[in-house]
């Protein structure tokens, strides 16, 4: 007698849903084995008296089906449609707000327009922000007015090292 038994399988045979390779060894260990012949009568039994006390399925009414589909094809294009609502409502006070914000940057004092081939102040303040080793000698650096004198700025290296008091 084969030892792999078919259980797995024998509820499919009573239903007759397995292929032709998988019927041939169910049958071929059936017939070797009691118990698996004892398991599927019971299967097949129990199956019966399913579908001996099975209630009868209520017939299909596709007008309601119909509906019922239209119906909810209905809500999802509203859930779109409010979704869509929801997002755009806030587009003018944004684009607003871009227009304010804009026009704030425009009229800051110390901001000149920028000149069409002329100098960009943004890039002076790039070259300016490059120069950090300026704050090894802050000392003598916040001391200056004004920072135009860049020969000055340029030698804080050559400086003497300032005393510690």
């Amino acid at each position: 007698m084969n030892d792999v038994h078919v259980d797995e399988l024998l509820s499919d045979h009573v239903r007759g849903e397995l292929t032709d390779a998988e019927r041939t060894r169910v049958e071929t260990h059936l017939a070797e084995c009691a118990a698996c012949r004892v398991s599927r009568e019971r299967i097949a039994h129990l199956m019966a008296e399913l579908a001996r006390h099975a209630p009868v399925p209520p017939p299909i009414h596709w007008g309601a089906y119909r509906a019922e589909l239209r119906e909810r094809l209905e809500r999802q294009s509203s859930r779109a449609g409010a979704l869509w609502a929801w997002m755009v409502r806030p587009a003018p006070a944004l684009v607003a707000a871009g227009l304010v914000a804009a026009l704030v940057y425009a009229g800051l004092p110390g901001v000149p327009p920028p000149t069409p081939g002329g100098p960009d102040p943004l890039a002076d303040s790039t070259i300016m922000a490059s120069r950090l080793d300026l704050l090894a000698r802050l000392d003598v650096v916040q001391h200056l007015d004004m920072l135009e004198d860049f020969n000055v700025i340029g030698e804080l290296d050559q400086l003497p090292e300032p005393s510690k008091s």
